[in-house]
């Protein structure tokens, strides 16, 4: 897993090794920043809960109105998918209430992580959006296009 993030940055940011430390007082907005800084979501359901969907749209709708979050791009992973009775990703799109969000990048990809399965797959689609966004001269998403 580790290596797919390194993929995924080696393709946004460039083969530079980057290290990166912000360091302040409690209350300096170190996290302020940070969100300043967020150009991504990766949201992972497990897609054999199904009496708990809800409470997993409530918790995504949280975290995508919230200010620092309205511009990110939105990779959801549909968990689990080897299970017998697994969400299919349709259904958890449905479940999560994706297919009502206007104006935003998002893309469902279905995965076991314990085999490593559809993970490149989502983390392409990933670099490939950051790559789009980008060439498009963005410094931060901004709304879909």
């Amino acid at each position: 897993m580790g290596q797919a993030f390194r993929k995924l940055f080696d393709t946004f940011f460039g083969n530079q090794e980057m290290r990166v430390v912000m360091l302040g007082l409690d209350a300096a907005g170190k996290t302020t920043i940070l969100y300043k800084l967020h150009i991504g979501e990766i949201y992972v359901v497990d897609s054999l809960d199904r009496e708990r969907i809800g409470k997993a749209k409530q918790e995504f709708q949280e975290i995508i109105k919230d200010p620092f979050m309205l511009n990110s791009i939105i990779l959801v992973f549909a968990n689990k998918q080897d299970m017998k009775g697994a969400m299919s990703p349709r259904e958890v799109c449905e479940g999560l209430g994706l297919f009502d969000l206007k104006n935003r990048k998002w893309h469902i990809q279905g995965t076991c992580a314990l085999r490593g399965d559809g993970l490149y797959e989502g983390l392409d689609w990933l670099s490939s959006t950051l790559k789009d966004v980008k060439a498009a001269g963005f410094t931060s998403v901004g709304p879909s296009f």
